[in-house]
């Protein structure tokens, strides 16, 4: 049976952990389903599965897998299988597997394999104004792998500061890794002072090492600087690793996540998360802050595997969309957008950033170069956020873009296509931060950018709250299906539910007192909807999804009735800001729009959000869009003048040429097709250097779907003209014999030809062009013939050296023709259809051709099946022909064509079998 999907893993060794998520096509496997994955030799590895998501027809769409590997793969296959998944269970305070334990208490946990234990103390927490939570902890098993269970040990959310922790076992390594989520849920602004652990480890031994070379403490109060056992500061990033024979250590993203601080003495190591001597930092209530340390008995813990997804097979099973992987046919056929989205994502991160308003900013670091890039991506509370320049949204110091218009999705479905491992990462501490930091643990809301004085910078100003423009769950999700995070993925669920009350109430007007800010007041949390439904089925969001629907079919069916009756809400005179399809409509908040619809219309096929999506698009191309600029109207009859004169951002031509992708699809219009590929083509310069995460999120989330949407447009114009080729109207003729003897059944139309015992000289004027009687067959043929070459051929590549040999057509010369040529050092059959089209090209190398040495050629071929070619008894190369060459051939050309050439040489024993 065909594998499901393959992976390639990098960088791995014996016993190594793979965790990885894979999506599945609809239909494909059935629910409760097994597994089997295999190396390169098809030795099966131990597997663990949990399925994630569901198809609307019941199928397994995404599943997540724990993998030990040997050490030495590079590819795997994953296949269906009747294989039961293996099971684990809890203990009363914990888990038992394959000889290591882990127990829970409230005071932290403990964790051994054999006689070698490690055990975290919880230790202390200081804030101003606020306390830590009394509420008990709840034990729970999330991944019931027998391989890496993953265990949680919380408090649940309520007054003050609450603890969440994940504990994943790797027995067979002697090794754990602990995530540690802090969430700050009280009244107001407090000021985090200190946060810290201890990790207690059994046994005594040599004395600790820390890879950075400190002897007992190792601290780092802001990125790019650090001290050792309490000297002055220096510059540097040093790894957060102490050592202690087989004991070890590890906190990730230390310097990245600065403030830390590592202090060892006899078996303890003391993790200062946020150590007492930084500056006091302000936290606002809803944020959650994360640490992960990796802890090992048994050597030093290794950081998990790299690992990538056969881009081809991801894309195909639609869970992305018509997403497109990056090959070697969109590098040709799309080089501008392959070459545009690289120079985007993989120059996100700048060396400098601008320190005084309008300063220059220094050229970019490579993604994996962290401490290349610049300080300010740093910090506990930015790292994973997207810096602007200095005055952006007319704030006079840094603010940060909180992930605007999902910045981790785009890198995600980048790494998807790609499989460029880089953008993964990226796209994993991205949705991280949008977890922790932008979404509120206490009520599921989601912080945005802000202006003036609120714009945001997470600590001494925040944004009082979301705004109904800025809801993003599908990197959230997608981190949680790929990536395993499920702190994710509750903070998607919680927003799904914040929306959902946002938006409380029946009819339309629970829709309306929305949509008259903007459009994308209704799109986003549409959009942000879907990305929850399209993982986890929820009635009340299908429900209130449909409502929203429902409502923006009917108000574009009709703006202007809509505008002028309807006048008030609940008894009360609403009040227009921007209004959608009239003055101050923008597009690229339509383009929003218009994602939401479609991805609601994926799931439901609700003919609503088809007749919403056709309204608005008829809108765009008829109203909108600039012929000639390539581009939309900024803003339709703006009220402000800066939006209203020679504004056409052709960037956002990417938010907005999906969705008439989506209307072409749905009616067949060839207008919306034309716009939305011209929209998308001219939008190709400006993305070269975005200028962002912000710029990233917006050309990124859909532009790859349009990709994908191009291609398959080419692909069913291209079926449309194969179809249209019947099958050949001539009629079978055989021949076999010299090369004089076709003068005996063949008119000849032009050429004088010399032959030498029956061999045909071809040079000069020497060939011959003859026409058959009646039109031959083309749907299946034979040629053969051998050729006494008057030159050698030279070495690779030669001059040109155009020669022909045999030649079949109609009239003109490349229509319905099969021709056998060479030049530079490569013999080549040339297949063409009746609209003059090249079919295939079959080809070898003839270097090794003599002056005066005979050869024996020969190819056979059938209509939409193979085409082979032998030289000398030997095949030389195979191809498939994809369409008919249909037509007939109506002149056989003998050493002679295409381009007036000849074969200067002699050609004889000639068999033509046609049709």
């Amino acid at each position: 049976m065909a594998p499901l999907m393959y992976l390639s893993v990098f960088d791995n060794s014996p016993r190594d952990l793979l965790l990885c998520g894979v999506p599945l096509p609809q239909g494909q496997v059935e629910a409760g389903s097994g597994f089997v994955l295999q190396d390169e030799d098809r030795d099966p590895l131990l597997l663990w599965w949990a399925e994630r998501a569901y198809w609307a027809d019941g199928s397994v769409k995404w599943i997540f897998i724990h993998a030990r590997l040997k050490g030495d793969e590079q590819r795997l296959s994953l296949h269906a299988d009747r294989a039961d998944c293996p099971g684990l269970a809890l203990t009363a305070d914990g888990v038992d597997v394959d000889g290591a334990r882990l127990q829970c208490t409230d005071m932290g946990w403990r964790f051994s394999v054999g006689r070698e234990s490690v055990e975290i103390q919880f230790g202390t927490m200081r804030a101003s104004g606020v306390q830590a939570s009394t509420a008990p902890f709840a034990l729970s098993l999330l991944e019931a792998s027998p391989i890496a269970p993953l265990v949680r040990w919380r408090q649940e959310s309520g007054a003050g500061v609450y603890t969440d922790n994940t504990m994943r076992l790797d027995a067979a390594r002697g090794q754990i890794y602990w995530q540690q989520r802090l969430s700050f849920a009280h009244e107001g602004v407090c000021q985090l002072e200190e946060l810290g652990a201890a990790a207690q480890f059994s046994g005594g031994g040599e004395g600790w090492h820390f890879a950075a070379g400190a002897q007992e403490h190792l601290q780092v109060l802001r990125p790019g600087r650090f001290s050792l056992d309490g000297a002055s500061e220096q510059e540097g990033h040093p790894l957060a690793l102490v050592t202690r024979g087989a004991c070890s250590l590890v906190l990730e993203k230390a310097w990245q996540r600065a403030p830390f601080s590592l202090a060892a003495a006899g078996a303890r190591v003391d993790i200062g998360f946020y150590p007492q001597e930084a500056d006091a930092l302000p936290v606002h209530s809803g944020t959650s802050f994360r640490h992960a340390v990796r802890l090992g008995l048994q050597g030093v813990n290794a950081s998990l595997v790299g690992w990538s997804l056969d881009a081809e097979m991801a894309c195909a099973s639609g869970a992305f969309g018509p997403l497109m992987a990056q090959n070697e046919r969109t590098r040709r056929l799309f080089p501008g957008y392959e070459q545009a989205m690289r120079a985007g994502l993989d120059g996100a991160r700048l060396s400098r950033l601008d320190k005084e308003r309008g300063q220059e900013t220094g050229p970019a670091a490579a993604l994996q170069d962290e401490a290349g890039q610049d300080e300010e991506y740093f910090g506990l509370q930015h790292y994973g956020d997207w810096p602007m320049a200095l005055g952006a949204y007319k704030g006079e110091r840094r603010m940060y873009a909180d992930n605007e218009y999902d910045t981790p999705y785009a890198f995600f479905l980048q790494f998807v296509r790609s499989g460029q491992v880089a953008y993964l990462e990226v796209a994993y501490h991205a949705a991280v931060h949008m977890a922790d930091i932008d979404c509120q643990c206490t009520d599921g809301d989601m912080h945005y950018h802000g202006y003036y004085e609120r714009a945001e910078d997470h600590g001494a100003h925040r944004s009082l709250g979301g705004d109904l423009g800025h809801y993003w769950t599908d990197g959230l999700a997608l981190n949680y299906l790929l990536c395993g995070d499920w702190w994710s993925w509750q903070a998607a669920q919680a927003q799904g539910r914040y929306l959902l009350g946002v938006f409380a109430g029946a009819g339309d007007e629970a829709i309306r007192r929305h949509f008259l800010g903007c459009e994308r007041t209704v799109g986003w949390p549409l959009t942000a909807l879907c990305g929850v439904a399209e993982v986890a089925a929820d009635g009340a969001i299908m429900g209130k999804m449909a409502q929203m629907v429902g409502f923006l079919a009917r108000f574009s069916a009709d703006p202007d009735r809509e505008v002028e009756e309807i006048t008030d809400i609940g008894g009360e005179p609403l009040q227009w800001w921007r209004i959608g399809l009239e003055d101050g409509s923008k597009p690229f908040m339509l383009g929003v729009v218009l994602e939401g619809l479609e991805r609601y219309h994926r799931l439901t096929q609700d003919p609503a959000a088809a007749e919403a999506a056709v309204n608005i698009s008829r809108f765009l191309v008829e109203v909108m869009w600039v012929e000639g600029i390539e581009a939309f109207i900024y803003e339709w009859n703006a009220f402000n003048r800066s939006h209203r004169e020679d504004v056409y951002p052709h960037y956002i031509n990417m938010m907005v040429a999906p969705g008439l992708a989506f209307a072409y699809e749905l009616t067949g219009e060839e207008r919306f097709r034309q716009v939305a590929t011209r929209a998308f083509h001219a939008a190709l310069w400006t993305l070269f250097a975005p200028g962002g995460g912000k710029e990233i999120g917006m050309v990124g989330r859909t532009s790859a779907l349009m990709v994908g949407r191009l291609h398959e447009w080419k692909q069913r114009q291209d079926s449309r003209r194969d179809e249209g080729l019947s099958a050949s109207n001539g009629v079978a003729f055989s021949f076999s014999g010299s090369a004089q003897g076709l003068e005996e059944v063949l008119a000849r139309r032009r050429g004088e030809p010399t032959y030498r015992e029956g061999a045909l000289y071809s040079a000069g004027d020497s060939f011959a062009v003859y026409g058959f009687k009646e039109p031959a067959a083309s749907e299946k043929g034979e040629i053969a013939f051998s050729f006494v070459p008057e030159w050698d051929c030279p070495p690779h590549p030669g001059p040109v050296a155009q020669r022909a040999y045999v030649h079949l057509s109609d009239r003109p010369f490349t229509r319905s023709c099969v021709s056998v040529i060479s030049f530079y050092t490569g013999l080549h059959v040339r297949f063409y259809d009746a609209d003059r089209h090249y079919i295939e090209v079959l080809e070898a190398d003839i270097q090794a051709w003599r002056k005066g040495v005979p050869v024996q050629v020969r190819l056979v071929w059938e209509a939409l099946g193979e085409a082979v070619l032998w030289i000398d008894g030997q095949e030389r190369d195979r191809r498939t022909l994809g369409r008919r060459i249909s037509g007939a051939f109506k002149r056989l050309h003998l050493g002679h064509r295409p381009g007036n050439w000849r074969a200067d040489g002699w050609i004889d024993d000639v068999v033509l079998s046609l049709g």
